[in-house]
């Protein structure tokens, strides 16, 4: 029987070779020569198929069927067979049999127009399909299922044609919408899949959710977003007033980037509902998230212009002080350097939000971001440890932790190590474990470096977990280079002993004095320690970085460039070195507005340190800077 004489067919011989000689072939767990029946016909035939074997499988189902002419498994798989070996004359036969047992049904009928069409005779694979719709043109399946088979073949006008013919025959002008516009969208017919979309939101637009879903599917299609946007603007222009339209509108914009045509149409939707603004601020939250700070900034100020007192005022007013901070931020604004208006805006900002609403439960939150921006742009520590001391009061623990650490960093800024000291140490009692307490450790550690206590400071830096995902881990692990190089072989010194002059506590003076914002002391100190007899020694690449970072904060920074260019050329192995070309590189973007000296400086920091820990920060840099471009 053939079910024998296949056996050997089973696996590729590459497979075959691999197996242990001294075990007989089996199936199902049989003997060969007792594999003898349809069943087990059935289950080689499979198993063959599954490796590729499907013209040997045929003979074998064949066989089966033979047997057993009432196994659906049987058919089907023979049915796979043939169409896998494109043998669609015996696919034909095979299902015209079928049909002379059982008689002929709407799916088996549409299976024969799809055999009759793979073999080249598509009138007759027409006339099929109109046979199969005649069975029962009353019933919706049945023009799915004659859709659904042509589909398969790729026909995709044909087969929506199948259902606008159900449409017509049904009496139903909604049937089949979404499967009609599907199969136009995937024949790259877009104009009628949005049309066909337009026309069921205009009588029922509470299917706005599901429609946006499916032309999502679309977009990426050539000419699909304009296409989509150019019906919905003419749906618009005849019916002004529906919602759905509008929606679609500002949605189709924002996927396009075109945020001043959706703010346009968010605009008008939210005049239309009257809405008071809540449709305004969900649009300028998602464009802020998606980078488009000044959309959002627009939308936002529309808001507080129009409904400040209502729930979408206060949180546009939160929100745009926000946008207001991060502009400061962005162009690195100081009260040092000059006048700080984005900082300015976010400061009354915040004030207001917090004086209409002092006992919200984002308070402690918002006191923290106030009280962040007055320390770092406006220097004014006092009004910075007032709204930090609120804000530690809060029931958010998370929230309270960070302003306590926020408090310790104002201790510092002001030169007050002993109170730094204090509320660093608290919240690492308090916090334990985590980033916080990560942070805690290593302001624990620069304090100690700082106050020159050196071999302290290494131990502290060198007892923080190695999680390089941490900013306070990386900054530690450079700390514990610096130490490193310059205590190397050095000893514990004794009691009393006078070391203030020795470079690493020059160096450590300098740092702090960096920190703290007194630009003009710490060049000096650097000055110092450049002029000693032998220079910074050890410490070299590390002077070098430190003066860079001082000299960009005095506003000097092509100077600051220039003396990043000297530690790479001077100590091109130095640790530092992929710190530095972030620094160059940010210096270029923000400062010197050279994006493509930016771009360049990051392009350089991924070839040397593609797998360092700044390498996220160059990639999204990179995009953001060609995005812009």
């Amino acid at each position: 029987m053939r079910f024998l004489l296949a056996l050997a067919l089973l696996a590729p011989a590459a497979v075959q070779a691999q197996r242990p000689p001294p075990r007989p072939q089996l199936v199902d767990e049989r003997p060969v020569d007792e594999v003898d029946s349809p069943r087990q016909a059935f289950v080689l035939a499979v198993q063959m198929m599954a490796n590729g074997a499907a013209a040997d499988a045929i003979p074998l189902l064949e066989d089966a069927l033979a047997a057993e002419p009432e196994s659906a498994p049987v058919w089907l798989k023979l049915k796979e067979a043939y169409e896998a070996t494109r043998r669609y004359d015996d696919l034909i036969r095979l299902i015209d049999a079928r049909v002379d047992r059982d008689g002929p049904s709407v799916l088996m009928l549409a299976e024969r127009g799809v055999a009759l069409y793979r073999a080249g005779r598509s009138d007759e694979a027409a006339s099929a399909w109109d046979a199969a719709v005649a069975l029962a043109p009353g019933d919706e399946g049945t023009y799915r299922a004659v859709s659904q088979a042509i589909g398969r073949l790729r026909l995709f006008a044909e087969a929506a044609a199948v259902l606008d013919r159900g449409r017509q025959a049904l009496g139903r002008d909604d049937a089949f919408v979404f499967e009609r516009a599907h199969l136009y969208g995937l024949g790259l017919d877009y104009a009628r899949a949005v049309a066909l979309y337009l026309d069921l939101l205009r009588d029922q637009p509470e299917h706005v959710s599901g429609v946006r879903a499916r032309l999502t599917r679309m977009l990426d299609g050539q000419g699909a977003p304009e296409a989509f946007a150019a019906a919905v603007d003419g749906a618009i222009a005849l019916d002004p007033l529906n919602r759905a339209y509008r929606e679609l509108a500002g949605w189709l914009a924002l996927e396009r980037g075109d945020y001043d045509a959706a703010l346009d149409a968010i605009r008008a939707l939210d005049r239309l509902e009257r809405e008071e603004g809540q449709t305004l601020v969900a649009f300028a939250q998602q464009a802020a998230s998606a980078g488009s700070r000044e959309a959002a900034a627009r939308a936002f100020d529309d808001v507080l212009a129009r409904y400040p007192g209502t729930p979408a005022g206060r949180v546009a007013r939160l929100e745009r002080a926000r946008l207001w901070d991060a502009q400061a931020r962005a162009n690195r604004e100081s009260a040092v350097r000059g006048p700080t208006p984005a900082a300015d805006s976010a400061r009354r900002g915040y004030q207001l939000y917090l004086q209409g609403s002092p006992g919200a439960g984002d308070a402690p939150a918002v006191r923290l971001a106030l009280a962040t921006l007055v320390r770092d742009v406006h220097r004014d520590f006092d009004a910075s440890n007032r709204h930090l001391e609120d804000a530690a009061l809060g029931r958010d623990a998370g929230v309270a932790a960070r302003a306590r650490l926020a408090l310790g960093e104002v201790a510092v800024r002001q030169g007050d190590l002993d109170a730094a000291r204090e509320r660093f140490a608290d919240v690492e009692a308090g916090v334990r474990i985590g980033p916080l307490a990560e942070q805690a450790r290593y302001e624990l550690a620069l304090l100690d470096f700082y106050e020159g206590y050196m071999f302290s400071a290494l131990a502290r830096a060198e007892a923080l977990d190695e999680n390089t995902a941490a900013d306070a881990t990386n900054d530690a692990i450079a700390l514990r280079v610096t130490l490193g190089e310059a205590l190397d072989g050095a000893e514990a010194p004794a009691p009393g002993v006078d070391l203030s002059g020795e470079p690493l506590h020059v160096y450590a003076r300098a740092a702090l004095l960096h920190r703290r914002g007194l630009a003009g002391a710490a060049l000096a100190t650097l000055d110092t320690l450049a002029a000693r007899p032998g220079g910074p020694g050890a410490l070299g690449d590390e002077a070098l970085y430190l003066r860079a970072s001082v000299l960009r904060q005095t506003g000097a920074a092509a100077e600051a460039v220039a003396v990043l260019d000297a530690l790479a050329d001077t100590f091109p192995a130095s640790y530092f070195r992929d710190r530095a070309l972030r620094l160059q590189a940010r210096i270029y973007e923000i400062e010197l507005a050279d994006p493509a000296a930016a771009a360049e400086r990051y392009e350089t920091l991924l070839d040397l340190y593609g797998g360092g820990p700044f390498a996220p920060e160059a990639r999204q840099a990179l995009r953001r800077l060609r995005s812009a471009s």
